[in-house]
């Protein structure tokens, strides 16, 4: 079972695009999710690299995942 600190570090993820950043207007997509789709754009679409790509996301703070976000998806 996770714990509360767990719970903590992957709460930004789960958050939906538009609830996080005001340029993602009308983005419903979990976080999560299009940092998943970025990275597969950017991988070929090749699953394990895109896997590896992407554990970061599992342990990083919310300052880290904004940040992300900010250079990488941000339109």
């Amino acid at each position: 079972m996770a714990d509360a600190k767990e719970i903590e570090e992957t709460a930004m993820i789960d958050r939906h695009m538009d609830q996080v950043f005001d340029w993602a207007k009308d983005n419903h997509e979990p976080i999560r999710d299009a940092i998943w789709n970025h990275e597969m754009e950017a991988n070929d679409h090749d699953t394990m690299k895109t896997e590896a790509a992407c554990e970061w996301m599992l342990k990083a703070d919310s300052d880290k995942v904004k940040e992300y976000c900010e250079k990488n998806l941000k339109k």
